[in-house]
């Protein structure tokens, strides 16, 4: 009977194989099959796209709706039927136009190799050759894919960004599809070419916030411009804008110009310098030779083009790319697929042999990796010697053009640390099965963990598998205060990355603004710091920013009868309810921690607080306990020097609090998830 059954699940991973035998897109994926395709479509481009060059962008822009929904699966080409309005003919997808442009490609493909070749490949390659004739960048299109089934018009909502977004539900947005910062400002550079319509900015010169008002972020001759000339009234929807003025036929970085002049056409294109990593990013773009922005692109590109693709017997190849095949068609496309990949079980056995030699190799590398046990200076000098002049060079490089992230990168690392000790934890994504630490309450506003990544790409990229995430997140917050103008203080390493990460944790253990003196020192005691380390800790406030809504009950609530916090100075509430936190309901205002200082680290916090100006009731509960309250002085009257050295030393406390060494943890490839 174990004969049989072994024989029998012997029997079913090869039927898995098999299906699964053209399972990855690959470059020259038809080289056998249809060896002409790509020249076929790259020529009908060349031909026509120059006698239409709008339609290039809306090529462009069909591929990306295509990826943000189902994947890279042609679901958008399909047209609705009887019972199910497909994506087509959703409000996103309306103004999409070139349709007909694919059909024509698809035609030519079908007359010379017939169910060879996907509509989706065919969108995808139309899309890159298409922006190459407008002398934009080129990219590698690896092909296979294979054409989805289903296409569904309340799909397209939930899924495709709007215009109408801000950063956060971009940013999102673009998570969801494992695309990150830099992914968003990159690709919404294909802005850079096209046209859209009035229909998706009159709420922004019209009628902004509901009251007959603008968008106080677009320019204010700009949007004169647009209402003079192109938008003329509140109910245009029809009339055409450049999305690019001046350079909309050319793909270059002159939408970046227009973005940093306020002159983005959307909401969404205004987000982008809303944030500090992605305004990072435009002046990066900015600041670099045209050849840069091109080789970013492509690398953004060839990442989206392969979301959630479809390959080996998933989907099918059209025949039409506007409906489904027939069952007959399928029947005979699943038998080919199954026929030219008779050699391939033999091929993945040897793959799965060489790697179970390799993971063991791995394995001992990783053992004599686990020889320090400890955290020390230089843990890394080593195994990669210069490790901590590339984060330092890095933060160097990258911080003066977004000053306001060295605050949160900081407050990351005290957030990491306090739940599950310094362990990288708060990096790791949210799974189908748990709520991770930087998706709960506490760390919604956190930013900087696509400043993190790049960092560890960097590490990777020279030390493969070698410096953990946790040392990461620990040398850039230092090296970005030091940038600042602020104290550095010593970092040991030899930290390992854990594979836990609790929303639940993050809630019971992150020190909150709300919080009065006991619950914080209870708070901090829990992790092995003393009063003095509260108070001089706090001083990192002196730098970033915070939300109206952690402070509005201070304002508005404070003990549920509609009154204000006493212990906050009558002048500055007063100025942040005519200024700042106008509303009770406010909770995206932002808001100086140190007004006035808040991009320099210096003692500027200290004296706010004892003008009972600090922020959150955390702040001014410092001033409550006679202890804290000596402290408080004592670095007011002190030189600043005497608080960087007091600063420094209670980071070095900090940063070694419950670490992992040793065989325990891991050190991750990358850091948003856990290795497999």
């Amino acid at each position: 009977m174990r004969k049989t059954s072994s024989f029998y699940l012997a029997a079913l991973a090869l039927l898995g194989l098999l299906a699964a035998s053209q399972a990855q897109i690959k470059v020259g994926f038809y080289d056998e099959s249809c060896p002409q395709a790509e020249s076929i479509i790259k020529e009908f481009v060349k031909q026509h796209i120059p006698n239409a060059p709008t339609l290039a962008a809306a090529l462009l822009r069909m591929h990306f709706h295509d990826c943000f929904v189902r994947g890279c699966d042609g679901s958008v080409l399909l047209n609705s039927t009887t019972n199910s309005t497909a994506e087509k003919d959703s409000v996103p997808n309306s103004t999409l136009r070139g349709f007909d442009f694919i059909d024509r490609v698809k035609a030519l493909l079908e007359a010379a190799c017939p169910g060879v070749v996907s509509c989706a490949d065919t969108l995808a390659l139309v899309a890159r050759d298409a922006v190459v004739v407008t002398g934009g960048p080129s990219w590698t299109v690896p092909t296979g894919r294979r054409d989805g089934t289903v296409s569904l018009a309340s799909e397209v909502l939930t899924n495709i960004p709007g215009p109408t977004f801000n950063f956060t539900a971009l940013k999102k947005n673009f998570a969801n599809k494992n695309l990150d910062v830099k992914d968003l400002v990159v690709l919404s550079g294909a802005h850079t070419i096209g046209i859209a319509h009035c229909a998706v900015v009159t709420n922004r010169l019209y009628n902004f916030t509901g009251k007959g008002d603008e968008d106080p972020a677009l320019d204010k001759f700009y949007a004169a411009n647009l209402k003079k000339f192109k938008c003329k009234t509140p109910t245009d929807t029809t009339s055409i804008l450049e999305m690019d003025p001046g350079s909309f036929r050319t793909f270059d970085k002159h939408y970046y110009t227009n973005v940093v002049k306020r002159r983005g056409l959307f909401t969404s294109d205004s987000s982008l310098v809303t944030d500090a990593t992605a305004a990072s990013y435009v002046t990066e773009i900015l600041n670099g030779p045209l050849e840069n922005f091109f080789t970013e692109f492509a690398a953004s590109m060839e990442k989206m083009v392969q979301l959630e693709v479809k390959t080996g017997s998933d989907g099918e190849i059209r025949k039409l790319c506007g409906v489904v095949n027939g069952p007959s068609q399928e029947l005979s496309s699943l038998r080919e697929a199954h026929l030219n990949c008779k050699d391939c079980e033999r091929q993945r056995r040897k793959m799965r042999d060489t790697s179970s030699v390799f993971l063991i190799f791995l394995a001992l590398l990783g053992l004599l990796g686990f020889s320090h046990a400890q955290l020390k200076v230089g843990f890394y000098d080593q195994s990669c010697p210069e490790a901590e002049s590339i984060v330092q060079e890095f933060v160097k490089q990258h911080i003066p053009n977004a000053p306001t992230l060295a605050s949160p990168l900081l407050r990351m690392q005290f957030h990491d640390c306090f739940v599950r000790g310094c362990d990288g934890s708060v990096l790791l994504n949210t799974t189908r099965n748990n709520t991770a630490e930087k998706d709960a309450v506490p760390n919604q506003t956190l930013r900087g963990f696509d400043f993190i990544d790049r960092v560890k790409a960097l590490l990777e990229a020279k030390c493969p598998g070698v410096v953990s995430c946790a040392d990461i997140i620990s040398l850039v917050a230092r090296d970005a205060v030091v940038v600042t103008g602020g104290p550095s203080w010593t970092v040991p390493t030899g930290r390992r990355d854990g594979t836990i990460s609790s929303s639940t944790e993050a809630l019971n253990n992150i020190p909150r603004p709300t919080m009065n003196f006991t619950t914080l020192t209870q708070s901090f005691a829990n992790k092995s710091l003393d009063v003095k380390d509260l108070v001089v800790l706090s001083g990192a406030h002196t730098i970033g920013i915070g939300h109206c809504q952690f402070v509005t009950n201070r304002l508005y609530n404070f003990t549920g009868k509609g009154d204000q916090d006493p212990s906050m100075d009558p002048f500055y509430l007063a100025n942040l309810k005519q200024f700042k936190c106008k509303t009770p309901t406010d909770n995206t205002t932002i808001l100086e921690m140190d007004p006035g200082s808040f991009r320099t680290f210096d003692k500027h916090y200290y004296t706010n607080l004892v003008k009972r100006r600090g922020l959150f009731t955390s702040d001014a509960s410092l001033l409550t306990d006679s202890t804290a309250l000596s402290y408080v002085n004592e670095i007011l009257n002190g030189p600043l020097e005497n608080f960087y050295s007091e600063f420094a030393a209670s980071m070095l406390k900090m940063i070694q609090i419950e670490v992992k060494t040793g065989t325990a943890g891991e050190i991750r490839k990358v850091c948003s998830k856990v290795n497999s």
